[in-house]
């Protein structure tokens, strides 16, 4: 029995014939020396009583819907199977009678091969949560052969179950925190192709305010401008009303005095509050507070006096009693170039 290659979706590989789910399928039955009055049948043997079950005989069909038989040649009976189906995966037998209870036969399995699709019903779509909750994300696919289902966070980040990838299912968090939110990719693959969706856990959690280790000083003397900032990192991040500042326990709003302004990012806001012509009675603690949803927090930022004016640009700064030490972008480039020149 010679199998038809000209199908597309259709692969011959030595007794089976791979089949593409929803396409159609060719046998080819060559018969020579076929005695005079003998009849050439296809059958399809019963996957779950071995029975066997006629198709046709010579280019008769049982059920033409399914089935057709044609002869490109005089010797050759050539079956199509119509819309294949995972039903159709079974044995296909060519059998001429030889007369008696003899006969001549030839088979073939036919395998069915379904590209993967990911079910929707049966998949999480994106999610949001409270930090400490549970979490179980799914993905379900169909396909023939059976699926396998494996995660990837996009970006190849350490997925929560550890690792670059996790084969299952579902993954699930425990206790979910705000360093797990991120893109879940689910893979699901086999042998003809895979299918992918990406699912988005995000995390609801109370703003964590933090002020740069060089920040959390300042330094400016009276007379002049100095601007103090902070960083809340929330979900969802702190709206302008939920931002405020603070000094000896009075909320400070927008005046000549105090200039507030807010930087949104995703998942986090910069606040920033300038304090204009500075006098003795500004100098002091200041708390930066954020809230939303899930909670609070605060910080604190200290503007102490100068005796000379300092810069908003400087980079770095460190304090050693009264005294203060200042590098400017330009004083680090003179120092850049000197130091090259030496090595030249």
């Amino acid at each position: 029995m010679d199998e038809l290659m000209k199908l597309l979706g259709t692969i011959v590989l030595a007794a089976f014939l791979r089949t593409a789910w929803n396409g159609d399928a060719y046998m080819a039955c060559v018969v020579d020396n076929r005695p005079v009055d003998s009849q050439v049948q296809w059958l399809v043997q019963n996957y779950n009583t071995g029975t066997n079950i006629p198709i046709s005989t010579d280019t008769d069909t049982q059920n033409a819907f399914k089935y057709q038989i044609d002869k490109p040649a005089a010797n050759n009976w050539r079956l199509k199977i119509q819309n294949i189906q995972e039903s159709d995966m079974a044995l296909y037998i060519c059998r001429v009678q030889l007369g008696g209870q003899q006969n001549a036969n030839d088979s073939r399995m036919i395998y069915v091969v379904q590209k993967p699709q990911i079910v929707d019903i049966f998949t999480s779509s994106d999610t949001t949560k409270q930090e400490g909750d549970r979490v179980e994300l799914r993905c379900n696919a169909s396909g023939i052969p059976t699926p396998m289902i494996t995660w990837h966070m996009a970006g190849g980040g350490i997925l929560p179950t550890g690792g670059r990838e996790w084969t299952s299912p579902t993954i699930i968090i425990p206790r979910v925190t705000r360093e797990h939110r991120g893109d879940y990719k689910c893979i699901a693959k086999n042998e003809a192709g895979e299918d992918v969706r990406r699912i988005y856990l995000s995390v609801k959690f109370a703003p964590s305010v933090t002020v740069h280790q060089y920040r959390k000083q300042v330094f400016q003397a009276p007379g002049y401008s100095r601007t103090l900032t902070c960083e809340a990192k929330g979900h969802p991040v702190p709206s302008e009303a939920e931002i405020l500042w603070f000094k000896g326990g009075s909320s400070l709003v927008d005046s000549n005095k105090f200039i507030k302004e807010s930087y949104f990012g995703s998942n986090y806001v910069m606040m920033k509050l300038t304090v204009r012509d500075i006098t003795e009675a500004d100098y002091g603690d200041y708390k930066c507070y954020a809230e939303n949803s899930q909670g609070n927090g605060e910080n604190t930022v200290t503007l102490s006096r100068s005796d000379k004016f300092v810069d908003d640009r400087e980079l770095f700064r460190e304090s050693s009693g009264g005294s203060i030490i200042v590098f400017s972008i330009t004083t680090l480039v003179m120092l850049l170039g000197t130091a090259l020149l030496h090595l030249c």
